[in-house]
């Protein structure tokens, strides 16, 4: 019996979920930081900042005097670079994760502006990388849950088997 090969129409992260991979453990763990480092950020600003640029601010690199943000538009970036100063003497005075900053970058990312689901799979994604191991296959591709879901929602008409194959693809 030959072994099974994946579509090679598929995405390639389905060509992934199929052979096992897993993010390398360098990019989890930036993710992760960056992650972290975003949240510390937004709660340090929340009074600061207004709340359309805070939604779309994202820490995205920091080394020992600069931090670099990514913001959704234009407007935002001018007055983050603008308040540059108030907000640096924010960071550095309430935070030691941000006490030896000097600067900050801001730099514009049009994914969010142009894409209005984007914030969705992106909070979506931070919260599976909580619960992401290395190491850990991936049980289902997204083909196998699409398939299933179709098959629950229009082939099975036992109520208690479809929502248990529903919660199967949701976990």
């Amino acid at each position: 019996m030959s072994k099974k090969q994946p579509n090679q129409l598929a995405k390639l992260i389905d060509h992934q979920a199929f052979a096992g991979s897993a993010l390398p453990q360098s990019l989890a763990d930036d993710m992760q930081l960056y992650t972290q480092l975003t949240h510390e950020l937004k709660t340090l600003l929340i009074d600061c900042l207004p709340e359309e640029i805070l939604a779309h601010c994202w820490v995205v690199g920091l080394n020992s005097e600069q931090l670099t943000l990514s913001v959704g538009s234009a407007t935002a970036a001018n007055h983050i670079r603008y308040l540059q100063s108030a907000y640096l003497q924010v960071l550095t005075e309430q935070s030691i994760t941000f006490k030896q900053l000097k600067k900050i970058r801001v730099i514009v990312s049009k994914a969010s502006s142009d894409n209005p689901l984007y914030e969705q799979k992106l909070s979506s994604t931070m919260k599976n990388l909580n619960y992401y191991k290395i190491g850990k296959n991936q049980a289902l591709s997204q083909n196998t849950k699409r398939t299933i879901a179709q098959a629950a929602k229009h082939v099975t008409t036992d109520k208690n088997l479809k929502k248990a194959l529903l919660r199967l693809i949701n976990e």
